[in-house]
């Protein structure tokens, strides 16, 4: 995981009021340590202190302070390597609120602070294992059924879900796979959502755009073969999808974001 932008203790007057309706660029951990309103999408939550919410790239959202002053600590960053093979592994939701039972993660944010801003050579590789070490924490507290009851579909749905990370190119058809499950398509979309926090139009979204975003960074593949690798037979298709996910061109995003 490839750190962006973080900041730990951050404070706010009770009067807060942000709003992103692109969200922002990147991916996000955002732990609330005060009472607060949040929009995720379309659904509104009020949460109390040592709330957690892990966001989604370019994902719509608003922040507002609860009659107090509002507190957070925050990290953005890009995924890398297998990362996204690693956070679907937890099976922690996106965008939905995850209450921790300790102030651990607070602890590992501001440690993260304190070597980012250090001279320490090995200050990135340190951090990329506290990032883990923070998403083990939260996988710990997370319970699906706060968002939603188990079935006895869990297994499948899981099952559903690694193949969707592990083969992020398959003609991905929503109705097909219900029915592989002796579903409709409707009810596996509820059972899929309230299991996971996301839909799972979003998670084969999600899936493509980060190989996608490797395949840039890491290969020589032109931008039409990265598309067609990641599953779609139209590139204007796959450069719009890409432009919503990553709010930037492929082009540019392998332009400002290449090793060198």
């Amino acid at each position: 995981m490839r750190i962006n932008m973080l900041g730990w203790n951050w404070k706010h007057p009770d009067t807060l009021s942000i709003v992103r309706p692109d969200g922002i660029h990147g991916m996000q951990i955002v732990l609330i340590r005060s009472r607060a309103r949040v929009q995720m999408g379309e659904q509104e939550y009020r949460v109390e202190k040592n709330t957690v919410f892990v966001m989604e790239s370019c994902y719509p959202h608003c922040l507002f302070a609860d009659g107090e002053e509002y507190i957070d600590d925050w990290i953005r960053f890009d995924l890398e390597d297998d990362d996204a093979d690693f956070l679907n592994s937890l099976g922690i939701g996106f965008n939905v609120p995850i209450r921790l039972d300790s102030d651990v993660v607070s602890e590992m944010i501001r440690l993260c602070t304190v070597l980012w801003d250090s001279e320490n050579p090995e200050k990135e590789e340190t951090v990329r294992c506290l990032m883990k070490a923070i998403f083990l924490q939260i996988k710990s507290c997370y319970d699906p059924r706060i968002t939603g009851r188990t079935t006895h579909y869990d297994a499948q749905l899981d099952a559903v879900r690694k193949q969707i990370y592990d083969e992020p190119a398959n003609d991905w058809n929503i109705p097909v796979i219900a029915r592989k499950l002796s579903l409709s398509a409707v009810h596996f979309q509820r059972l899929y959502k309230q299991r996971y926090g996301i839909s799972c139009t979003r998670d084969i979204l999600t899936s493509r755009m980060e190989l996608a975003k490797q395949l840039l960074l890491r290969t020589d593949l032109s931008a039409d073969e990265v598309s067609r690798h990641c599953g779609y037979s139209d590139y204007s298709h796959f450069s719009k999808a890409f432009m919503k996910y990553a709010c930037v061109s492929p082009a540019k995003y392998r332009k400002e974001n290449q090793k060198k």
